[in-house]
């Protein structure tokens, strides 16, 4: 199924319209986050869409592997950059995903996710990806991660039955902050916003849908999203609910985890907690 993913989303971002500014968006607000996070790390991985500012941000890493399980997206973003001043970190551009990561245990000090999870939970690997973040992570390390909520698109759900139109249901926060507890993590932090997106027409809108993980994956690829008399009647109810714009919701899920760090004994032996039962 990733492989077919994959595929749609190469064929998406080859084409000379493809919009970048929600992932934009989403890693501006992801990276502000870490205004608050006290941690400098000397590894990072940052992985999926988006412009984040993780260099001018840490300065003082020593690598930056930059990640994205989509070729095509990696190119836009500028893939092949490998000048850097001595003083500045080391970034290496991956072809990788989060689910298998070419990683050794206990290596990095941040993982940095910006709009993977709905793949990944579409595919249903992701409890794989959060296994393979807290793997590579070292004790202390961070989890920080965007993501999208079930009021995601909620004005196209009435037109839910439509040919060629279904919608991913994703993950409410409760239920990811709980998933993430289930693989070890601790102290997560969840918090939600609304992002209102404005369109020029409802082809544009549908072209999103797909862009951004929204369109179930187990479905097979359809020749067009839906027919004429279908977009006039989605543009037609947006403009009339939103004052003659074509608008949708983007619900965003931002949130962060720790590994725990070492325990040790008072004369500097580890801790290993035993659970029995």
């Amino acid at each position: 199924m990733k492989g077919r993913v994959r595929a749609r989303i190469n064929r998406r971002f080859t084409r000379p319209d493809h919009q970048v500014f929600f992932y934009d968006e989403v890693a501006k607000r992801l990276s502000e986050r870490l205004d608050i996070v006290t941690l400098e790390p000397n590894v990072i991985v940052a992985s999926g869409f988006g412009r984040d500012s993780l260099e001018s941000r840490f300065p003082r890493a020593s690598r930056i592997s930059k990640m994205d399980f989509a070729y095509s997206r990696m190119v836009i973003q500028g893939g092949r950059r490998r000048f850097r001043l001595p003083w500045r970190p080391l970034l290496e551009n991956l072809c990788a995903d989060l689910s298998a990561l070419p990683l050794s245990s206990a290596s990095v000090d941040l993982v940095y996710s910006n709009l993977d999870i709905p793949f990944f939970d579409g595919c249903n690997e992701l409890d794989g990806l959060l296994k393979e973040v807290y793997r590579v992570l070292r004790p202390g390390g961070l989890f920080i991660f965007s993501s999208l909520g079930p009021d995601t698109l909620k004005e196209l759900r009435p037109f839910g039955d439509m040919r060629g139109l279904r919608l991913n249901r994703h993950l409410d926060m409760h239920d990811l902050g709980d998933r993430i507890m289930g693989v070890g993590f601790s102290d997560p932090v969840m918090e939600m916003e609304e992002l209102k997106l404005t369109y020029s027409n409802a082809i544009t809108l549908l072209q999103d849908v797909r862009a951004h993980g929204s369109e179930p994956f187990h479905l097979n690829n359809l020749k067009g999203l839906t027919g004429k008399a279908e977009l006039i009647a989605i543009s037609e109810r947006s403009k009339l609910e939103n004052k003659g714009q074509i608008m949708a919701t983007a619900e965003l899920v931002f949130g962060h985890a720790w590994l725990a760090p070492e325990r040790t004994s008072p004369k500097g032996q580890k801790i290993i907690d035993i659970k029995v039962g």
